[in-house]
């Protein structure tokens, strides 16, 4: 007998045919004797029992006593000034360049910032941030002269943290400067600064810090009115 000639087909032309043929035969699916629960959830195995460790009770530290007291500082203005720009005095923040506060007692205003400016040496406040400081005394009606300015830190830091600066007493460090410089009024440049102060007697106006507001135009139109109503006429 006579044998046909195929020609060889590749191992993808015989699978396909293959299914093909099965196909043709009516059978499309995959048959088992033993039925399948495919619906079913997966059985998940139950995790081993959680040991229980006894808890340690917690113990709240006491909180540290500040650095600064009311009855530790200077009691006049002049010995205050150099105890702030001593090196060897606890206030924080690098030893040098520290600046000295400036201004006459009694002044109309007194500005707190939170700090001096990077470049400040011989005067606070001598660089764009006072220049606007200076722009807004004129605007009131107020000259150089006759306003105090001060800082919270006596040196220029990256990133205080105000928190634990706070928890030092750094704020009865500023409220006795208040009470040494004796102002008619208070501005207070910065909220950390505010909040570290709280209710002190002389009548007071909070707002941003210096180096906001002189980056957001906005903040300056929105403390403008501010101050007319808190400066008196």
């Amino acid at each position: 007998m006579a044998l046909e000639h195929h020609p060889d087909l590749s191992f993808a032309d015989q699978l396909a045919a293959v299914q093909d043929w099965w196909r043709d035969a009516g059978v499309d699916h995959a048959f088992v004797d033993e039925p399948l629960a495919m619906l079913a959830e997966p059985e998940v195995a139950a995790p081993p029992p959680a040991r229980v460790r006894p808890v340690a009770p917690v113990v709240e530290a006491a909180p540290a006593a500040p650095l600064f007291t009311a009855h530790d500082l200077p009691a006049d203005l002049a010995a205050f000034r150099e105890w702030w720009c001593d090196p060897a005095s606890p206030l924080p923040g690098p030893p040098a360049p520290r600046v000295a506060p400036r201004g006459e007692v009694g002044a109309k205003l007194m500005l707190i910032a939170p700090m001096p400016e990077q470049d400040d040496s011989e005067s606070l406040l001598s660089g764009p941030q006072g220049r606007m400081l200076l722009n807004m005394l004129r605007a009131l009606g107020i000259s150089e002269a006759d306003a105090y300015f001060a800082t919270a830190l006596p040196a220029a830091m990256q990133m205080p943290d105000w928190d634990g600066l706070a928890a030092t007493g750094l704020g009865t460090v500023i409220a006795h400067h208040i009470a040494l410089a004796q102002p008619q009024r208070v501005l207070v440049l910065g909220s950390p600064l505010a909040a570290m102060l709280g209710e002190i007697a002389q009548p007071t106006l909070a707002t941003f810090a210096p180096d906001q507001l002189l980056a957001h135009p906005r903040q300056r139109a929105r403390l403008w009115p501010r101050l007319l109503d808190w400066m008196p006429a």
